[in-house]
């Protein structure tokens, strides 16, 4: 997978009122066209609690609304041996609410996402309709997996909110202090999570660079 546009700010993606958040960690690693691998340093306070791979920092831009352009490969849904290059954009802005279940965070996250095919194993400058479906399936449910992924390894693994989420469960809250009270960040490791995954193929041609 590799990551177009600019590398990630070093501010926290977090709630501006929490010290948690991460900061830009490029892999020296560059493609022939200089699109850029990122990877991201997970801190909780001023400690380093873990690192995030380029698949998580993905994750990370799709959630923050930070996500430029990208180039993703994603399994061939009628042979998962093989892969589709695809180029993807976020469509809307994510959608994210964050209520408090039993005491327990729950976040939801809706992501639509569009996608023009950059290659492709068949050789042929025009892909079916049936094929197209099958593509966004298999780009919906590939993103799903991976964003709910993210989203539990940096809740349960680093217990760090770098994706901000906590700002939107303080309509939760009477106050600010009753949502201070709660204290978000020592409750975020018991978080739950639902994403919902749109993909959408712009095109039925193949995406040629011109």
């Amino acid at each position: 997978m590799q990551f177009c546009g600019n590398p990630v700010s070093s501010k926290s993606s977090g709630d501006s009122e929490n010290k948690e958040g991460s900061s830009s960690k490029e892999n020296n690693l560059q493609a022939d066209n200089g699109i850029e691998n990122i990877g991201l340093a997970v801190f909780k306070g001023d400690k380093l609690v873990g690192e995030l791979t380029k698949t998580e920092t993905l994750s990370n831009l799709i959630i923050t609304n930070k996500l430029k352009s990208c180039r993703l490969s994603i399994p061939d849904p009628e042979d998962e041996s093989k892969a589709i290059d695809s180029y993807l954009t976020l469509d809307t802005k994510p959608q994210i609410k964050a209520s408090i279940v039993n005491g327990t965070p729950y976040v939801k996250l809706k992501v639509k996402m569009n996608a023009r095919i950059s290659s492709i194993n068949e050789i042929a400058s025009y892909i079916p309709q049936e094929k197209i479906d099958k593509i966004e399936e298999s780009a919906s449910h590939y993103l799903r997996v991976h964003l709910l992924n993210y989203l539990y390894k940096t809740s349960k693994e680093f217990k760090s909110d770098i994706s901000g989420t906590g700002k939107y469960a303080i309509s939760n809250f009477k106050t600010r202090s009753e949502y201070e009270n709660y204290n978000w960040l020592d409750n975020f490791q018991n978080a739950f999570f639902d994403v919902e995954t749109e993909v959408k193929v712009k095109s039925s041609f193949l995406l040629t660079g011109t």
